[in-house]
C-alpha cells in the first residue's frame, strides 16, 4: 500500500477537527452584515454625518439675546439701565437657513452612503479571493487523490510484476508537483482569510474564516436600460449632488434675505436716583439694520457659483455612470458566457478524456504519460474554469458598483 496515504488522511482527518472547533463560515452577506456591525470605519462615516449635523443645525439657530447694564452719573443724579437687546427672525432667514442645514445632513449622508458602498466591494473583492482559493485547493486535493488511486494500482501492479517501476515513480512525481501547488494555493488562502479578517472588528482570527457561497451566478443579467435607469436611482454620489444642489438654492434665497432690513429690539428697566427723590420706568428701544453696504451679493454669488459648480459635476457623472454601466455589463455578461461555453467546450470534454485515457491505458493501448498528461488537461481546465468565474464574479460586483446596489435581484 501506498504509505503517504495514511499521512495524507490523518491530516485531512487533524484538519477538519480543528476547523471545526475554530472555523467562522460566512456567507458574503452574513460577511457584510458583520462588517457593518464591527468595523471602525463605519462607525467613523455614522459620527462625521452626526458630526456635520450638529455644525448644521448651529447655522440656524437665532442670535443669543444680549444683557447690559449702565450707569449714568450727571452732577446730583444717577441714572441704571438694566437692558435685554434681541434680534427679531422678521426676515425668515433663519428658517431658510434651518432648510438648508437638514438639506446638508441628507448630502452627508448620501456622501458616507457612497463611501460605504466602495468599501462593501472591496470586502466582497476579499470574500471573492477567499472563495476562489478555498475552490483552487479543493480542486488540486481532488487531483491528488485521483492521481493517488492511480499510484496504488501502480504499486500494486508493479508488486505483481505486471507494472513497471517507471510508470510508478512518473505518477508519484505527478502528485508531488500537484501536493506543491496545494502548498502555494494554502498561502493564497491565508492571505485572503487575513485581508477578509481586516474588515472585521480588530483581533478577528483569520485562521478560521471560510467563505460559503459558489463562484457562479446563472441569474439572467438585466437590460442595460433598466440598470442605468436604477443607476440614477440608486447612485448614492448622484444622488448627493442632486441633494447638494437643492441645498445651494434654499442657500441662495436664504442670502436674498440678507437684502430685507434686520429689526433688533432693546427693552428694559431705568431707575433715577436724586437728592430728593427716586423714580422707575422702562426703556424700549428698536433698531433697523439698513443694508446698504452688504446686501448678500457676494453670499448669493458664491451660493450661484456653487449651483453651476454641482450641476456641472452631476452631468459628467451622469455620463460616466451611463458608460461605467455599459461597459461593467458588457464585462460581466462576457465573462460569464466565456465561463459557460469553457465548462461546455473544455471541461467536459477533458473529463471524457480522463476515462478514455485510462481505460486505454488498462488495455495496454497507452502509456502512463498519456494517462498523467490528461489528468494534467482535465485539472488544468477546472483551474482555468475556477479563473473565469473568479474573474465573472469580480466583473457582477463591479456592476454592483456601478448600478449602486445589487443588479442582478
Amino acid at each position: 500500500m501506498c504509505r503517504w496515504r495514511p499521512l495524507l488522511w490523518a491530516t485531512v482527518f487533524c484538519g477538519v477537527f480543528v476547523w471545526g472547533a475554530s472555523a467562522q463560515t460566512l456567507t458574503e452577506e452574513q460577511a457584510l452584515a458583520r462588517m457593518r456591525m464591527e468595523h471602525p470605519q463605519v462607525r467613523v462615516l455614522h459620527y462625521t454625518v452626526r458630526e456635520l449635523e450638529a455644525d448644521a443645525r448651529e447655522r440656524s439657530l437665532l442670535a443669543n439675546p444680549t444683557v447690559s447694564y449702565t450707569r449714568e452719573d450727571a452732577g446730583l443724579n444717577v441714572d441704571d439701565f438694566v437692558l435685554v437687546t434681541q434680534e427679531l427672525p422678521v426676515r425668515g432667514r433663519s428658517r431658510l437657513l434651518a432648510e438648508a442645514a437638514r438639506q446638508a445632513v441628507t448630502v452627508a449622508e448620501a456622501r458616507a452612503a457612497d463611501d460605504l458602498l466602495a468599501f462593501e466591494t472591496r470586502l466582497r473583492f476579499a470574500f471573492t479571493d477567499l472563495l476562489f482559493a478555498q475552490e483552487r485547493e479543493e480542486t488540486l486535493e481532488k487531483g491528488v487523490l485521483a492521481l493517488g488511486r492511480l499510484v496504488d494500482v501502480l504499486r500494486i501492479r508493479e508488486e505483481e510484476g505486471e507494472g513497471s517501476r517507471f510508470d510508478r515513480l512518473r505518477a508519484e512525481g505527478e502528485v508531488g508537483e500537484i501536493e506543491t501547488d496545494v502548498e502555494i494555493i494554502a498561502i493564497d488562502r491565508l492571505t485572503a482569510q487575513a485581508r477578509l479578517a481586516s474588515f472585521f472588528s480588530p483581533g478577528t482570527e483569520p485562521e478560521g474564516l471560510t467563505a460559503v457561497g459558489q463562484l457562479t451566478n446563472n441569474k439572467t443579467i438585466p437590460t442595460l436600460d433598466s440598470l442605468v435607469t436604477r443607476a440614477f436611482a440608486r447612485r448614492p454620489d448622484y444622488r448627493a449632488l442632486t441633494l447638494s444642489e437643492k441645498q445651494w438654492v434654499t442657500e441662495q434665497r436664504a442670502a436674498g434675505r440678507l437684502r430685507l432690513p434686520g429689526v433688533a429690539v432693546t427693552a428694559g428697566l431705568k431707575r433715577t436716583s436724586g437728592p430728593r427723590a427716586h423714580a422707575s420706568g422702562y426703556v424700549l428701544t428698536a433698531t433697523v439694520g439698513i443694508p446698504l453696504l452688504n446686501r448678500g451679493q457676494e453670499q448669493i454669488a458664491r451660493a450661484a457659483a456653487a449651483r453651476g459648480r454641482i450641476d456641472a459635476e452631476r452631468q459628467a457623472l451622469g455620463t460616466h455612470i451611463e458608460s461605467d454601466v455599459r461597459v461593467e455589463r458588457a464585462t460581466a455578461s462576457r465573462y460569464r458566457e466565456l465561463a459557460d461555453s469553457y465548462r461546455v467546450g473544455s471541461v467536459d470534454r477533458a473529463a471524457e478524456l480522463t476515462e478514455v485515457a485510462t481505460a486505454a491505458y488498462e488495455e495496454g493501448e497507452y502509456g502512463i504519460l498519456e494517462v498523467l498528461d490528461a489528468h494534467r488537461v482535465k485539472l488544468r481546465t477546472e483551474l482555468r474554469l475556477l479563473e473565469l468565474s473568479a474573474t465573472a464574479r469580480r466583473a457582477t460586483i463591479e456592476l454592483d458598483r456601478a448600478v449602486g446596489g445589487q443588479a442582478i435581484p
